[in-house]
């Protein structure tokens, strides 16, 4: 489906009041300019869940979700962004151009696959149930399953027969090639298709709407191999884009506020059987980024839950990396030495596995813990290897402040300088950003764009004016043209110190350069691919002040006078390091002196300005 066009795009968002359309769902109440109620997207008793009728924009203050009225529709209904505009065009009356129409015969292919994996979950399903295959339901209900569960999940057999299936595709008139091509069937040399499942039990894999996609078959006899089988990747299948239990598990996703990560079929299953719904397989393959930005749509929290042992540890490691660097919110669940989700219910009980939960840690933290239960007195070069691993993690954080906090806890656990591990930090970060540009270079060889500079090195990390730069990015997007336009004339990049609202005052001065205005409710579409910017312009959108230009001024005096205070630092350290050469001397304590007298006479304007 082609895009729908720009145009039409601005025309729903501003023609949909989102407050309006929000009601459908959430019991909003007048609270000031906005509007607050209990945040749809996790549980709450105290409203945290603002909507701004002026903004257009909704934000929570309790999980962070937040965004337009796009957003609201995609992040709630499980709408891809088409057909959220689709659904508000719907809701405010307005006739969208059609988008090309997919062929008949490609929408004609996709169903027979779809019929195809249908007619192959229902056989197997059938098995299970009825006939004389009925006795294999035994297998699951001796792994403690229920019937509920087994139904739930679609659970199936497949017999020892080359033939049972391929005559049932038969009978329904199905292509018998695209089976081939789903791994229901394999073809005889001789001529001829043979069932490709055979003495195994079946997991249906469904897609977020419910469609069969593809299978797993787990093995009944030692001798057999592989242990599991699972479809081929397929025109409807992919596997590094789905998650088992996805599509059961989105509403309790919602409702606890977080997914529970396992690696296996019945790890999954367990939970589920016992109580506990809200839980997600990665089916025993290595998580990837695209799994990770599909938990997105449903949550902002995490949980691992891998086996307890070192191959599960590592994993959990790596796959709450991965789950960080799209930024979620990752927790590790310490699970105790030899088990698993599905072997500790079976051996503790629900109640015990909920208190287990309650432990998670950070992956930092879990990381931390793992390499003393290895290394109980490291040496000098294991600590060393250990805190570059970790530093180098960090470079793929994308949220600064939490890649901040983890400084501090490793400068504590591990008693290291804590300005020497940042200044670590950031000549990894550097190294990092240069890689990435010679890469993106050499990927860039066969185009006719000029050589790539090299990349500009990171900001720090910093904590100190984030408040203040938070207030000017709040003041850019609430306030009335003339103050902007003052703002922008007033505040210079390199007044900013954190990344995240650095690159917001670039975009926000360019684009109102270019265009001679700023469209906030528009903006979260423009960061759709980057969650950590969206959400903190969603923040700042709703926020309110109650003197516009004193708080203005009092952000630029706390922005001039941090960068004042830090040059004022940096030539104090000049002058203690070159102590031994007069010259040098006389002109640090000139520029010293410079700097004061900036500073006084800054804080001289700031008592004595009544505007801006």
């Amino acid at each position: 489906m082609n895009r729908i066009p720009e145009d039409k795009i601005d025309e729903v968002r501003t023609s949909v009041n989102i407050v309006h359309y929000i009601q459908q769902f959430v019991n909003l109440k007048k609270a000031g300019q906005n509007y607050k109620g209990l945040c749809p997207f996790h549980s709450e008793k105290t409203p945290s869940f603002v909507v701004s009728p002026d903004k257009q924009i909704y934000h929570c203050f309790g999980c962070g979700k937040g965004g337009n009225v796009f957003s609201f529709i995609r992040d709630y209904e499980k709408l891809s962004f088409t057909e959220a505009v689709q659904k508000a065009a719907d809701f405010a009356g307005i006739s969208l151009p059609k988008a090309e129409p997919v062929s008949p015969e490609k929408e004609n292919y996709f169903q027979q696959l779809y019929a195809i994996n249908e007619t192959a979950c229902s056989f197997f399903e059938n098995n299970l149930w009825h006939g004389q295959y009925k006795i294999h339901l035994n297998y699951f209900k001796e792994r403690g399953l229920s019937e509920e569960t087994i139904k739930k999940f679609r659970l199936g057999f497949a017999p020892d027969s080359y033939e049972k299936l391929l005559n049932q595709l038969k009978t329904k008139n199905l292509v018998l090639e695209e089976a081939v091509k789903l791994g229901l069937l394999q073809k005889r040399e001789s001529g001829g298709y043979y069932d490709k499942f055979r003495y195994r039990v079946i997991f249906p894999f469904h897609d977020v709407s419910g469609k069969i996609i593809g299978f797993g078959g787990r093995k009944l006899r030692d001798e057999q191999q592989p242990k599991y089988l699972n479809s081929p990747e397929s025109p409807v299948y992919y596997k590094g884009s789905i998650l088992y239990g996805l599509h059961q598990g989105i509403s309790a996703i919602r409702e606890a506020g977080y997914a529970l990560l396992v690696e296996g079929y019945f790890d999954l299953l367990r939970l589920v059987n016992s109580g506990i719904r809200n839980v997600v397989a990665s089916s025993g393959t290595a998580l990837t980024e695209q799994q990770a930005k599909l938990l997105r749509r449903y949550t902002r929290n995490v949980y691992v839950a891998y086996d307890g042992d070192d191959a599960g540890r590592k994993a959990a490691i790596r796959s709450a990396g991965i789950i960080e660097k799209t930024g979620l919110n990752a927790f590790i669940v310490p699970m105790p030495d030899g088990e698993d989700p599905d072997t500790f219910i079976l051996n503790q009980g629900t109640g015990v596995f909920e208190e287990l939960i309650k432990k998670q840690l950070s992956p930092l933290e879990f990381q931390i813990s793992y390499f003393f239960t290895l290394n109980e007195n490291p040496a000098l070069e294991e600590k060393e290897a250990f805190i570059q691993e970790i530093l180098n993690q960090l470079t793929q954080l994308p949220n600064q402040v939490k890649t901040g906090l983890y400084l501090h806890q490793i400068s504590e656990r591990l008693q290291i300088n804590e300005s020497m591990l940042i200044e670590q930090f950031n000549r990894y970060k550097r190294q990092a950003r240069k890689q990435a540009a010679r890469q993106a270079d050499l990927k860039q060889q066969q185009s006719e764009a000029q050589p790539q500079e090299e990349a500009t090195p990171p900001k720090k990390v910093q904590a100190g004016m984030y408040k203040a730069e938070e207030g000017i990015i709040a003041l850019l997007l609430n306030s009335p043209p003339p103050l902007r336009h003052e703002l922008l004339n007033k505040v210079t990049l390199d007044l900013f110190e954190n990344e995240i609202f650095e690159r917001l005052f670039e975009f926000i001065a360019q684009e109102c350069e270019e265009t001679g205005q700023l469209d906030a409710a528009g903006l979260p579409d423009r960061f759709e691919d980057e969650p950590e910017l969206a959400q903190t312009i969603s923040a700042l959108a709703v926020m309110s002040f109650g003197d516009d230009a004193k708080f203005a001024r009092d952000c630029i005096f706390q922005l001039k006078r941090y960068q004042l205070e830090k040059r004022a630092r940096e030539i104090s350290a000049l002058i203690k390091e070159e102590a031994d050469s007069g010259e040098a001397l006389l002109h640090h304590n000139q520029e010293l002196m410079r700097l004061r007298r900036e500073l006084n006479e800054l804080s001289k304007q700031q008592k004595s300005a009544k505007g801006f």
